[in-house]
């Protein structure tokens, strides 16, 4: 067999891999068998004509290139995302309805606070341009007319504000040990979620579902704000997303909506 019918040979073989990489699903997959493509059909661009076919020759490598680049990004995203123990701990309190990668860029948007007791973190009818997580310790809260009450790790403070974009309505400090909150700023955290709507439906959710519980452990007169994580809400979809039309999401958004406007009266009473 000549080096022309070898070089045919190649070429036809590049084209078949090129037609198994188009009915690949898996992207990685794609892009592994194009590069094969490109490496096999190298050789007929060199050895087809006296004078090696240059242009082809770099552009063929530039697609591997790239190619090449995308698969490492590709793996780059794929490794399995390594929590410390206290994120591992939010994340099993409040956010465990979303994808752990998507968990661990949301609260790096977020600083970290480590707060002795007593600290000022809200005052009342003031605007807050700032969301924040209890993430050891608790916060105080304390109402208009004097009722305290106690907001304990993975509760959400601010959260009110951030939902309507209002003033506060209480006042807010650490207890009485040492507290340590996850903080984002408000219109930071706005734009993050703006373009990503699934994402924000599910964050949205998640806040609601804690501010709907602290209002209903206000309505009760606890002085613990009870965990949203006991809420009967569903949010263990696909990795970060809900379905925030369904019956249960929608009977939940009324009922935060009642329960603010009543406390709202009630509380200016």
């Amino acid at each position: 067999m000549n080096d022309w019918n070898i070089c045919i040979i190649l070429l036809n073989c590049a084209y078949t891999i090129w037609l198994a990489a188009f009915i690949a699903k898996d992207i990685a997959w794609l892009r592994r068998i194009t590069i094969a493509g490109n490496i096999v059909v190298l050789p007929y661009y060199y050895f087809e004509n006296e004078t090696p076919l240059w242009t082809p020759i770099i552009w063929v490598c530039i697609f591997t290139v790239i190619n090449l680049v995308m698969l490492f990004l590709i793996y780059l995203e794929s490794r399995p995302i390594k929590l410390s123990d206290i994120e591992q701990k939010i994340y099993e309190l409040t956010f465990k309805s979303l994808e752990p990668r998507i968990y661990k860029k949301l609260i790096d948007l977020g600083s970290w606070e480590e707060l002795p007791p007593e600290v000022e973190l809200v005052t009342r009818d003031s605007v807050l341009d700032s969301l924040m997580l209890v993430v050891d310790g608790e916060a105080e809260v304390v109402l208009k007319h004097g009722e305290h009450r106690y907001i304990p790790a993975g509760g959400f403070i601010g959260e009110q504000s951030f939902i309507t974009g209002g003033k506060t309505y209480a006042d807010v400090s650490t207890g009485k040990e040492a507290t340590t909150i996850l903080r984002w700023n408000s219109e930071s955290l706005r734009k993050y979620l703006a373009n990503k709507e699934t994402l924000k439906d599910a964050v949205d959710l998640i806040i609601t579902a804690d501010l709907i519980y602290k209002l209903r452990s206000i309505e009760e007169e606890v002085d613990e704000i009870r965990h949203s994580q006991d809420l009967d809400v569903s949010l263990s979809h696909k990795p970060y997303s809900t379905h925030s039309t369904s019956k249960k999401d929608n009977n939940i958004e009324d009922e935060i909506k009642t329960k603010l406007k009543t406390w709202h009266v009630h509380d200016d009473s």
